[in-house]
């Protein structure tokens, strides 16, 4: 066992100092993990993409691989590529670092790359965000042809307020397109396998 003699009359054991130091350590990094997994910064969002959904044309849906866009990342192209704000006032108005914004910004072109050069299609959705609400989604009425607007923030209308009707929908697409037979709408390949099915059974 080793001590360490201070003044002549304090005895240290040197081992258990030791082990006491390192258990200080772990928990102190423990601790800031847990930290900044708990505090991660949600950015703000200003305004949502029309659509959320795009693909190749004339291939379903179900037969591409999706790449998955978040929210706060298509924000990220939509200030600096398309208004070309610069990026410190960009990452002011998300409300990040300057190092966060680029962060999104190269993964989300990256991500738009991939798709448009390899045939994926592109899903927006999730993310870590905050909606301020300041952008303004159109509906229209299929019914009367009414068309009003509503804040992001808000829960999708479900009929006109015009007339009542609840054939409506969001100027731009909700995502996945046939925005009037959503009950009846399904994947032209499993049509095709739900045909060859009953094909099947009624020559048996």
């Amino acid at each position: 066992m080793f001590t360490l003699i201070l003044n002549g009359d304090v005895e240290v054991n040197i081992l258990n100092a030791l082990s006491i130091i390192y258990r200080s350590i772990d928990i102190y990094y423990v601790s800031q993990k847990c930290n900044l997994m708990v505090n991660k910064v949600k950015r703000r969002v200003s305004c949502f993409p029309k659509a959320t959904y795009y693909k190749p044309r004339e291939i379903p849906l179900c037969c591409l691989e999706i790449i998955n866009l978040s929210i706060e990342e298509i924000e990220a192209v939509r200030l600096c590529d398309l208004l070309k704000i610069e990026q410190n006032e960009a990452a002011d108005r998300m409300g990040v670092s300057r190092k966060t914004f680029w962060s999104d910004l190269q993964r989300a072109r990256e991500k738009i790359a991939d798709a448009l050069v390899n045939g994926k299609a592109i899903e927006i959705s999730g993310g870590e965000y905050v909606n301020t609400g300041e952008c303004k989604v159109n509906f229209l009425c299929k019914e009367c042809d009414h068309m009003w607007e509503a804040k992001d923030n808000q829960p999708r209308p479900t009929s006109c307020p015009n007339c009542g009707s609840n054939l409506i929908f969001r100027i731009g697409g909700d995502g996945r397109g046939m925005r009037f037979i959503e009950n009846n709408y399904c994947c032209p390949k499993k049509k095709e396998s739900s045909k060859d099915t009953g094909d099947v059974s009624k020559k048996k």
